[in-house]
């Protein structure tokens, strides 16, 4: 009988340590450091940065005429601005402090290639240099 009570109490601990880590992870705060509409802007302001670049290296390789050239140009000259701005929008509500790598502990940090990153990174998300 005390063989079977000891099996019981070694498999109920043997079990709860098990379960532990699958319990602790649903009680971690999950929040995103930045706020989502400013990851948003910074993703459309550089898809429409490498867009324009796109085009400058397609007309400097030959692949578009002048005329298509200057039409698109123009076209994602506009977009690319209007996401600047709400890149700059975004970033003046969340408060993010902008320069390079002087952030202190708790702010996220803008780095010269404009990446936002989150506070206490050591290397930047979008470029890989050191902060």
């Amino acid at each position: 009988m005390t063989l079977l009570l000891l099996s019981a109490l070694l498999a109920t601990v043997v079990a709860l340590l098990v379960v532990r880590p699958v319990v602790a992870r649903r009680t971690a705060i999950l929040s995103d450091v930045a706020p989502g509409s400013l990851l948003d802007a910074e993703a459309r302001r550089r898809s429409t940065l490498a867009a324009l670049q796109d085009l400058e290296h397609d007309y400097l390789g030959g692949k578009l005429d002048t005329a298509d050239y200057l039409a698109q140009r123009d076209r994602l000259g506009y977009e690319a601005l209007a996401a600047i701005r709400a890149a700059e929008a975004a970033q003046a509500e969340a408060g993010v402090a902008v320069g390079e790598g002087d952030g202190e502990a708790g702010e996220s940090i803008t780095h010269a290639c404009g990446f936002v990153n989150p506070p206490a990174s050591r290397f930047c998300a979008g470029c890989g240099k050191r902060l």
